[in-house]
């Protein structure tokens, strides 16, 4: 574990790096090399024999890994602009799914196969997938004769010199104009304060649930119940965006987490568990396709690659620190819960805050 910090340190670079490539190459180019490295290295990190190597190669993984999760928030943003919070929705579904099913399905694979067998498996079906999304992977519905969210393509050109002539697209945005804007901060940090809170609560639901004398069986099966949970709550959170608007969603999501915690802290009864467990399953759902859906509702389809490179790395930043936030609680109550979950809550509340301080109107 306590190569963990370095390693995710390495991934928010190599997220930023190639959120960066994403401005100035092929989207399904970096799709693929980032799956197909990610995939060797993986394979090859069953086979590592000594602990240098292992370091070496976690930290490849966490580094291209991270530029993947760019894809499908940059193929969003170009697809469907508009539709953004229901696109994000369905997009992001993958990440709760694999919560829900991976640790499970490889605990299995690496029981009937073997360690090396196992991890090779995975990294040989990660470099394929990587190959095949070279044919699959379009980078604008333009390329296949379609316009962003399948408007009619008269429509489409009048939309965008409207835009145009509103002054609302700007293919010139720079980096440095973006870190300008006080939505750039207000979403990097609002956004990052949730996303710590959520990390901060899933990576000790396990053991929070034995501190209050549930065994390690029973812990793991109300995380991997929230985690299917997660899954129709992405959906949820792009429905609800699509409703009424990110911001608003976005403090909603806030207050689930906060409701989560609360129970998380007084809860006493299996009844009251389980319904913690369905808070904190619909914020698993949610984060990640909250915060492209601000940045693209902010900075607009042209802005979005060069607003969420530099935003979502704000954002994960400040996701890092749920870990010492939570080691430091723990170690100043003595290993009581009640601390690190105030903590949180402040912060939560702090984050609803600052979105509520973001104002929708695209400001380049």
């Amino acid at each position: 574990m306590k190569y963990a910090t370095p390693a995710s340190i390495v991934g928010i670079i190599g997220g930023f790096l190639f959120a960066r490539l994403l401005i100035k190459i092929s989207t399904k180019i970096v799709s693929a090399i980032s799956l197909i490295i990610t995939g060797i290295a993986f394979a090859a990190w069953g086979m590592c024999s000594s602990v240098a190597l292992y370091v070496i190669l976690l930290m490849v993984i966490c580094f291209f890994a991270s530029g993947f999760s760019f894809i499908a928030p940059t193929l969003m943003a170009d697809w469907f602009p508009r539709k953004k919070g229901v696109a994000l929705g369905w997009a992001t579904i993958g990440a709760p799914l694999s919560s829900a099913f991976f640790v499970s399905g490889f605990s299995i694979l690496l029981t009937k196969a073997g360690f090396r067998t196992a991890f090779l498996a995975v990294g040989i079906v990660i470099v394929i997938i990587g190959v095949i999304s070279l044919c699959w992977v379009k980078d604008t519905p333009e390329l296949v004769g379609q316009q962003p969210d399948n408007m009619d393509p008269a429509i489409a050109t009048e939309l965008f010199a409207e835009q145009n002539a509103a002054g609302e697209t700007d293919i010139t945005i720079s980096m440095g104009k973006v870190l300008k804007t006080p939505n750039t901060w207000l979403i990097g940090i609002g956004y990052g304060l949730l996303w710590m809170v959520t990390v901060g609560v899933v990576s000790q639901f396990i053991p929070r649930m034995m501190y209050v004398g549930y065994t390690n069986a029973q812990a793991l099966t109300f995380l991997t119940v929230s985690s299917v949970i997660a899954i129709p709550g992405s959906y949820f959170w792009g429905w609800l965006d699509s409703k009424i608007g990110t911001k608003f969603a976005s403090v909603t999501y806030s207050v689930s987490y906060i409701v989560a915690l609360l129970i998380l802290i007084f809860a006493s009864n299996i009844g009251i568990i389980w319904i913690g467990c369905i808070f904190v399953g619909l914020g698993l759902g949610g984060i990640l396709n909250l915060i492209p859906s601000m940045v693209l509702t902010v900075f607009g389809k042209d802005g979005f690659k060069q607003a969420n490179s530099v935003i979502t790395t704000i954002a994960s930043l400040i996701r890092v620190l749920a870990f010492a936030i939570m080691a430091g609680c723990l170690a100043i109550s003595g290993g009581s819960y009640t601390l690190p979950y105030t903590v949180f809550i402040c912060a939560d509340i702090l984050g609803a805050v600052i979105l509520l301080l973001i104002r929708k109107k695209k400001t380049l």
